[in-house]
């Protein structure tokens, strides 16, 4: 049997934009047959993230392998320590790269709908 490139099974992350502040982590999990010759990162924007925040504020998890068939799944979890806005309006990237291709997928989440603005009142108070 050939060996298929690697590809991206899960990005996992949130169904509601978090909160400021608010801890979040999200998954990405991708399946190789070249394990010891993939690589399963994050980009921020297209920058690695470590140096989009080199305070640490969000980062990524160790790769963990899981075999399974003839392959290995690859996981990697991305970390917010403390999400902020500008969280909102950033491209978060997984990639998962070996000899036999390439496959990405991004994470973005949608901002928050406004707050509906109070009704004015129509006297002349």
């Amino acid at each position: 049997m050939a060996l298929q490139p690697p590809s991206i099974t899960v990005v996992q992350m949130p169904a509601e934009p978090p909160r400021p502040g608010e801890s979040v982590t999200v998954l990405c999990e991708a399946v190789s047959g070249l394990p010891e010759l993939t690589l399963l990162y994050w980009l921020g924007n297209g920058s690695f993230v470590e140096k989009l925040h080199p305070d640490g504020a969000v980062r990524e998890g160790t790769v963990l392998e899981e075999p399974r068939g003839s392959g290995v799944i690859l996981r990697r979890d991305l970390h917010f320590s403390s999400f902020s806005a500008q969280h909102l309006h950033t491209n978060f990237t997984c990639v998962v790269l070996s000899p036999l291709g390439v496959d990405t997928r991004s994470v973005r989440w949608l901002p928050l709908a406004p707050a509906p603005a109070p009704a004015k009142s129509g006297g002349l108070g």
